[in-house]
């Protein structure tokens, strides 16, 4: 039997709080509510953009790949932004 597949949920919420990279402007985000964290994050990963500035770097985008990868078909439409927007703006976080 193949191990469970994480939610989409859980895929964002166990990488973007911990990611170095991206973790500062996610928080900002989070901070003015969870539908600019929502807009932020899906033109991060769907548009390859941090916010304003295109993503290039070969890392980053593998990463950004590995990310779609790993929310398979259900993609950031199933996420549950609030969710996410706890683990990067609750007491005790990053």
């Amino acid at each position: 039997m193949p191990p469970p597949t994480p939610e989409p949920t859980e895929v964002i919420a166990a990488w973007i709080p911990h990611d170095a990279r991206w973790h500062s402007q996610a928080r900002k985000c989070a901070h003015q509510g969870w539908e600019h964290l929502r807009g932020y994050v899906v033109g991060l990963v769907r548009d390859h953009r941090d916010g304003t500035v295109p993503v290039t770097d070969d890392e980053d985008l593998r990463t950004l790949k590995a990310v779609v990868e790993d929310l398979r078909s259900d993609g950031l439409g199933d996420v549950d932004w609030r969710q996410v927007a706890l683990a990067l703006t609750r007491p005790g976080g990053r």
